[in-house]
């Protein structure tokens, strides 16, 4: 039930954050339309990947399989938004800047990023044992997520089309629209956290019980 009004809240506010930004705000700058996309999306990835860090440092601790199942599905999730995040902002790079890939510092370090966590998937489904493949993805995972500073970095450190924070200024209902839409954006992550992980949840619940009866079937 707290799942669904979160998805609803969302919703509501999706729609609310959509229509203050494509009809009721009127930004001076036309490739800023696709930062209400760009930047809620961006911001979600990066705390997904965030949250699975603290999920995988979990595991490497405590050893319980509720972090390491915590730390894939956000991992998953972070990908999603990843993906969004990169495809708006090649939108919003041919707006601004006349080409939907520039390879500039932001651009490629982000993408960077997204398949070195698209490896993180693939390094863990390719090992079959359990522990060991959780541990495995636990160290990769927390060493991914050293490329994240990088990515914040990249504006200062190598010439880029990307502004900097302090040369970004926006008009006040622009700033309340990319809020809105970062609220929303993140009750649907919420909605896709819980969803996921109650889903993931029970089907290692179905397995362990396949794997007990089949153990029984053989030992009898």
């Amino acid at each position: 039930m707290k799942r669904d009004i979160i998805l609803v809240i969302g919703v509501i506010l999706s729609v609310g954050a959509s229509y203050m930004g494509y009809v009721s705000v009127h930004p001076v700058r036309g490739d800023v339309y696709f930062s209400y996309t760009h930047v809620p999306a961006a911001l979600v990835c990066y705390l997904a990947f965030f949250i699975s860090l603290v999920a995988s440092i979990m595991y490497l601790k405590k050893r319980e399989r509720r972090y390491d199942m915590a730390a894939e599905v956000l991992v998953i999730i972070g990908l999603v938004y990843g993906i969004v995040a990169l495809i708006s902002g090649a939108i919003w790079a041919n707006a601004a800047w006349g080409l939907y890939w520039n390879w500039d510092p932001k651009q490629t370090t982000t993408l960077i990023l997204w398949i070195a966590y698209a490896g993180y998937i693939a390094v863990k489904y390719s090992i079959s044992e359990v522990e060991r493949r959780a541990v495995i993805g636990a160290v990769y995972n927390v060493l991914a997520f050293s490329l994240i500073p990088l990515t914040f970095l990249s504006v200062m450190l190598w010439q880029s089309l990307h502004p900097r924070a302090q040369e970004i200024t926006l008009s006040m209902p622009v700033k309340a629209t990319l809020i809105l839409n970062l609220a929303a954006a993140s009750l649907i992550f919420a909605y896709l956290i819980i969803t996921t992980y109650s889903l993931w949840s029970l089907e290692d619940r179905v397995n362990v019980l396949l794997y007990r009866y089949r153990y029984k079937k053989g030992g009898a």
